[in-house]
């Protein structure tokens, strides 16, 4: 066995408890208001090397390490615009962040970027890492919808965090 190889299982387990440690932090974080949109999950696009979706491109879809990158996506409808998230799992991503982009796109269908920052890093509902894992109550709520539009559509909330977004109308 390589020593790449046999750093591999400890890698992952070291990863799956940084996960596991921000994923119970950020479950305890207040619930959405019920005047607050909470977006759903959407999708997840897994050992990719392009973004079916084109919110990621170039040295984003650079695979890691482990040779694969992971792109999950959250989606919103409003009475004004669709907001799509898209989070990417790649070389970028830190022990608890990882890249994460707020796409804005409008009745025409064109699309922009109202926020390009990083954000916890979330654990679909469809991860099979977390299948057996016990969770409270709010646990499994967050795990649904970590991400939540302000009342008043000028904030991205994910869970502690909070992004200003670009070009919200006052």
């Amino acid at each position: 066995m390589s020593r790449l190889e046999e750093g591999k299982p400890q890698m992952q387990c070291r990863r799956l408890h940084v996960l596991t440690a921000c994923f119970i932090a950020l479950a305890y974080a207040a619930p959405a208001r019920a005047t607050e949109a909470a977006f759903a999950y959407k999708t997840s696009y897994r050992n990719v090397a392009e973004d079916p979706d084109h919110v990621w491109t170039g040295t984003a879809l650079a695979p890691t390490p482990k040779g694969t990158v992971t792109i999950h996506e959250y989606q919103l409808r409003t009475a004004n615009d669709d907001w799509l998230i898209s989070q990417i799992w790649n070389e970028d991503c830190s022990p608890g962040t990882c890249p994460t982009r707020l796409i804005r796109i409008g009745k025409d269908g064109h699309s922009s970027v109202a926020i390009d920052d990083m954000m916890h890093q979330v654990v679909p509902p469809d991860d099979p890492r977390f299948a057996t894992t016990p969770m409270t109550d709010a646990q499994k709520t967050f795990a649904r919808r970590p991400f939540v539009l302000s009342e008043d559509g000028k904030t991205l909330v994910n869970g502690d965090y909070k992004f200003e977004i670009a070009g919200a109308k006052p």
